[in-house]
This record gives structure tokens, C-alpha cells and sequence, in this order.
């Protein structure tokens, strides 16, 4: 898994911020995952293969047929109208109330991601986020050299104590904190759901110390028990100002590949936003967001979601009686009611980087703790994806991780 280094004749040229950009740990773990022989812990690749193809392709062909021309053409710097309107009807079912002037659609949750953090950071600025997270959202905001504050998170989501201290501390030092990043639903990569009582309180103290929270979104619909809560957005409805601004992707409701995300903010927010898309891709794809368009208008998309929930919820079932059938006792897992991912603590002694290292031998493969966290704790811990691999391959990759980790903790007593 290693990469030649070379010296690099252009290194005098580049910005000061190429020093802040880092390889995404799970990018770079995807072209080994694709190998047929390798069972993948790694990546949150959505079961795209549960889609009807013949569907996907009577959408293509109708969109050729009816404005093809138009569809092939550049779009707006918002995104396509229709699409905006049907998102509406998606984010309805969670409970937002929203209109199409609110939205902005994305080239995926990552550009969304990209996107505020151009519109709010400058250089040395202060922002929060939930630990550990969302690998691509601290790449993004280290990109913008942020000053990255971790708030650690327990069974009901991000400590709402330890963020209040923070926000005092910085207060009297007249530090702005300018925004809070978390994933409330079936975080990735922890699995752990925000209470409702900690959204509340989480949206009290963003008033209170004048802060944005940016709550993003992208498995809440994939729920496989318990009662669905109120995002933190539906929460935010007292007063003139909005301190939440929602983001979300189609990536897990419907495909990856077409790349297609959004974002919901008070409108000075949007006006940023797409000067921001301008002076990045100009516009939005408009042939793929009319794909989504007519994959949304069609009332079968509500099948194809509980056809999701079905598959996801079997293979976490399967990883978590498996996890518990044959892991040590030393080690711990979330139990994620929801979303892709399950977060794996190992004893402190041990080291997930290395750990891969066999587990790659052995034909598995996941994502090390490390890279969610902002300064490289997390050496202990790691991500596995459930969405990916059947059941029958998930019971056989947790069995020989299983057995690799009880054999580093065998050697690790006999030297002790």
C-alpha cells in the first residue's frame, strides 16, 4: 500500500494551502476494495445494485427524447427547478418545511461541504467539530487552515458539557467559533445518533454564542429502528435568525455516481453560496439532476428505500452478532440504529494502521481511526462499513479481523 515518493520539481510554486490538503484515507483504500477478492470494510458504497436498471434507463431515454438538447447544455448555478421541488418532498418526510428558494443544489455532499467552508473560513479560524468525524469534511476545513476544536461524542451524540466549556472558554477570549459541524443521524463514522435533548441544548448554545451549526445529513431517511427525531433544522424555528443550515446527498437515497448534493440555508447564506459555484464548476450538472428528477417523480422510489432499509439492516445485524459471536472481550463497537457504519474500539495497545496491514494480507480490508480525528488519535479504533458486502461475507471478514486482533493481543501479553 505504499507510494514511491519523488522529488518534486514545481514544489517552489504551490500555495501555502497544498500543505493543508491530505489524501483521503478511504479514497485511497477504494481501488484495493474493488478487487472481487478483497471484503470490504472500507468505503460506504451504497447497494446501487438494488436499483432497477430498466428504469434508470427509460429516465435517460425520456430526457433525450423530450430535451435532450437542453439537458446536455449548462444549467444554473442553483440547479434544476424541478429537482429542487422534489428534494422538498424527500426532506418532507423527515419533517423540514422548506421552499425551493432555501435550496442550492450541490455536485454531491462534498462540494456542499466545500462550499461553506470557502463562504466561512478564513485563515486560523475557529471551528467545532463532533470527534471523530466525518473524514472529507476535516480534510475540506483543514484545506481552509482552520483551527479545528473536537468535541467527543458518547451513546447520545457529541458532549453537550464539554462543548458549553469550550464555547465559554473561547467567548472570553474573544475567539468566534464559526460554525459547529456534526452528522446527528447515524454519524459517520461512529453510527451514534444525537439525542433529542442534546439537539435542543446544541441549538440554544449556537444562539446563545452567536454561532452556525452545520448539520448534515445524508442517512437519516435509512433508519432501520427505533423513532425517527426531528432534525436540528425543524428545531430551528424561533425567531428572525436561523443559526442551522442542512445539507444532505442522494448519494445513499438513490446513486453516488451522479453526484448530486444540497444545501439549505437563509438566502444572504445561498447569494455566497453560488458565487462560490461560479467561480468553481459555474453550474450544477443539469443531465444528472434530471435523471434524479424523473427517478423521484416516479412513486417506486419509496420501494426502493425500504428495499435499502431491508439489505442494510440484515448485514448490521449480521456484523454486530458476529462482532459479538467471536471479537474479545476488550474490544467495544457501536450499535447503530441506522446509516452504513460501525465504530470498532480495539484495546489502546493496539494499532488499527498495523492491523491493516494483515488484514490486507488476509483479504479484508477497512478504515483506521486515525483519519477521523483532526490531530491522529483514534490509533485504537477503526470504521467498518456494513452497506458493501453481503451477509455471507460480512460473518467471514469480522471472523478473520476477529482472529488477527486476538493474535496481536497474544503477542502483545507475551512481551508484556
Amino acid at each position: 500500500m505504499s507510494k514511491k515518493i519523488t522529488f518534486d520539481y514545481w514544489q517552489h510554486l504551490y500555495s501555502n494551502r497544498t500543505e493543508n490538503m491530505f489524501s483521503s484515507e478511504i479514497r485511497d483504500l477504494l481501488s484495493l476494495s474493488a478487487r472481487p477478492d478483497i471484503i470490504s470494510f472500507a468505503g460506504g458504497l451504497p447497494e446501487v445494485r438494488a436499483l432497477s436498471f430498466q428504469k434508470l434507463e427509460r429516465y435517460i431515454k425520456r430526457i433525450l427524447k423530450a430535451d435532450g438538447d437542453i439537458s446536455l447544455q449548462y444549467g444554473g448555478s442553483d440547479g434544476y427547478y424541478p429537482l429542487r421541488t422534489k428534494l422538498i418532498e424527500v426532506m418532507k418526510l423527515e419533517g423540514l418545511d422548506v421552499v425551493e428558494e432555501d435550496i442550492i443544489t450541490t455536485t454531491g455532499g462534498q462540494q456542499a461541504l466545500d462550499l461553506l467552508a470557502k463562504v466561512f473560513i478564513n485563515t486560523g479560524d475557529t471551528i467545532i467539530v463532533e470527534s471523530p468525524a466525518y473524514t472529507g469534511a476535516l480534510n475540506s476545513f483543514k484545506s481552509y487552515e482552520a483551527k479545528i476544536i473536537e468535541i467527543p461524542v458518547d451513546d447520545n451524540g457529541i458532549n453537550i458539557l464539554i462543548l458549553e466549556e469550550r464555547l465559554k472558554e473561547l467567548e472570553k477570549k474573544k475567539i468566534q467559533v464559526k460554525f459547529i459541524y456534526l452528522v446527528p443521524n447515524f454519524s459517520n463514522p461512529s453510527g451514534i445518533t444525537l439525542s433529542l435533548l442534546r439537539r435542543k441544548k446544541i441549538l440554544e448554545l449556537a444562539k446563545k454564542y452567536r454561532t452556525i451549526i452545520l448539520e448534515d445529513n445524508p442517512y437519516g431517511m435509512l433508519r432501520y429502528e427505533g423513532k425517527s427525531l426531528p432534525t436540528i433544522k425543524e428545531l430551528d424555528t424561533k425567531g428572525d435568525n436561523q443559526n442551522v443550515i442542512y445539507l444532505s446527498t442522494l448519494s445513499k437515497l438513490l446513486a453516488p455516481g451522479l453526484r448530486i448534493g444540497w444545501i439549505v440555508a437563509p438566502h444572504p447564506i445561498l447569494e455566497k453560496i453560488m458565487l462560490g459555484v461560479q467561480s468553481t464548476i459555474l453550474c450544477v450538472s443539469a443531465f444528472t439532476q434530471r435523471i434524479a428528477y424523473e427517478y423521484f417523480s416516479d412513486p417506486s422510489w419509496y420501494e426502493n428505500i425500504d428495499r435499502f432499509i431491508s439489505i442494510y439492516s440484515r448485514r448490521r445485524d449480521v456484523m454486530i452478532k458476529t462482532l459479538e459471536d467471536t471479537f474479545p472481550k476488550s474490544a467495544s463497537w457501536s450499535k447503530p440504529k441506522g446509516g452504513f457504519f460501525i465504530w470498532l474500539k480495539l484495546p489502546e495497545y493496539l494499532n488499527t494502521k498495523e492491523i491493516l496491514a494483515d488484514a490486507v494480507r488476509n483479504k479484508v480490508a477497512y478504515v483506521p481511526g486515525s483519519g477521523f480525528y483532526a490531530d491522529d488519535r483514534g490509533l485504537s479504533e477503526a470504521r467498518l462499513a456494513f452497506c458493501t458486502e453481503n451477509t455471507e461475507r460480512i460473518e467471514k471478514g469480522i471472523k478473520i479481523l476477529s482472529r488477527i486482533v486476538k493474535e496481536k493481543i497474544k503477542l502483545y501479553k507475551s512481551f508484556k
